[in-house]
């Protein structure tokens, strides 16, 4: 009874579900983690400077990073059991005081946030640390996050003895290490023999969790207009060309990706993880810059509305690298991959042209820069569906 309620066995687990569904437990676990990135993201809002963006890369690398292997451990290692639901649960209290302590007064923000980071990566090595617990045959595979993670533990809590400017660096060297422990476990599992390839249920929780981004998108948006009590033709236009231009990029990302298998190999599935977080990074700063252009279009100083509209196209450009390096990794038919090339070839292109739009964005009107961009969108989705119905494959 207490190996099937508390701690089931090991194959009965996730990983050896083939075609496993994701659980609700799971869409609820990754909510919350949209929220903490929504959170900070309005954070942001209220700093764009380079400290305000140092500050929102850190606190969403981090923020990813439990949430990857939060969602890693769940998928490869959870089970429909007890000890499972709480693992998660305490996760999300976890992120949840991490949220609230960035609330608090500029004099003790530091402290307490940096207690709630040495929480978050204390539970985290102990997620790993415990399977080696239950079964020996992970102890091997195990024995680098905890190591690694371990290290960082006590990185992060010496910075309580150091003072600027060594604090951000310690912080921003401690989460660079966060992410190295998979690419050491690839040696590891090499010398098992072991081939791994992401799961179905993983990247569709990658997926799931970038739609959920591209919503926070369109709220920003919404918030942007709403801020206009008298609402004109032309803000409507803005309205309608913003709302078009983050259509086009997430029929572009999930046409281009969406649905298909990745390569094998550790470190591929890894790679390709990673990937999302810059496309992370940019939906949450594209919707920021939403939020703010329309307002300073019309009553900012002529260097802040350059601005918003340089912020904009740049991380266009940066969400459509990340889509363009993720597509790499996509292993598929011989018919697909001739399509894919010309696909990534056009998708260069509109990300060199976006570069150049951004490089003369001063001279342009608002509405003239979105519509550029929105055209160049426009152009590359049209050419996904001809490269589809050319080839033959599903639409």
């Amino acid at each position: 009874m207490h190996q099937k309620i508390w701690w089931r066995n090991s194959n009965k687990r996730n990983a050896n579900i083939e075609d496993r569904k994701i659980s609700w437990l799971e869409l609820f676990y990754d909510l919350v983690y949209v929220i903490a990135i929504s959170k900070i993201t309005h954070n942001l809002s209220l700093q764009l400077n380079i400290t305000g963006f140092l500050d929102y890369f850190y606190v969403l690398g981090l923020i990813y990073w439990g949430w990857l292997n939060g969602s890693a451990h769940h998928d490869l290692l959870g089970a429909n059991d007890v000890r499972t639901i709480f693992l998660t649960i305490w996760q999300m209290v976890i992120l949840s005081a991490l949220i609230v302590t960035l609330n608090s007064p500029a004099e003790s923000i530091y402290f307490n946030t940096t207690v709630v980071i040495l929480i978050m990566q204390y539970y985290i090595t102990y997620l790993w640390w415990s399977e080696g617990i239950y079964d020996k045959n992970s102890m091997r595979l195990n024995r680098y996050y905890t190591v690694i993670y371990s290290l960082v533990f006590a990185l992060i809590f010496s910075t309580f003895f150091l003072y600027q400017p060594y604090l951000r660096m310690v912080f921003y060297f401690a989460l660079i290490l966060n992410y190295l422990p998979p690419y050491f476990e690839n040696s590891a599992l090499r010398e098992k023999r072991f081939e791994y390839r992401l799961t179905s249920s993983m990247a569709e929780r990658l997926g799931l969790f970038t739609i959920i981004l591209f919503g926070e998108v369109i709220l920003g948006i919404i918030n942007g207009i709403s801020k206009f009590q008298n609402l004109t033709f032309y803000h409507w236009l803005l309205f309608i060309l913003s709302v078009f231009i983050v259509f086009m990029l997430w029929f572009i990302f999930f046409k281009m990706i969406a649905d298909k298998k990745i390569k094998k190999g550790f470190i591929n599935s890894n790679i390709y993880a990673l990937l999302f977080l810059p496309v992370a990074m940019s939906l949450g700063v594209i919707g920021v810059v939403f939020e703010k252009i329309f307002i300073t279009d019309g009553t900012a100083l002529y260097s802040e509305r350059a601005n918003m509209k340089l912020f904009l196209g740049i991380f266009i450009c940066l969400f459509l690298s990340g889509t363009l390096c993720i597509s790499k990794l996509i292993e598929a038919s011989k018919s697909y991959l001739q399509a894919q090339a010309k696909m990534q070839t056009l998708l260069l292109g509109v990300i060199v042209s976006l570069v150049i739009t951004c490089g003369v964005s001063q001279y342009l009107t608002l509405v003239g820069f979105l519509l550029i961009a929105l055209l160049a969108l426009l152009v590359l989705a049209i050419a996904i569906l001809t490269f589809w119905n050319n080839f033959g494959l599903s639409v």
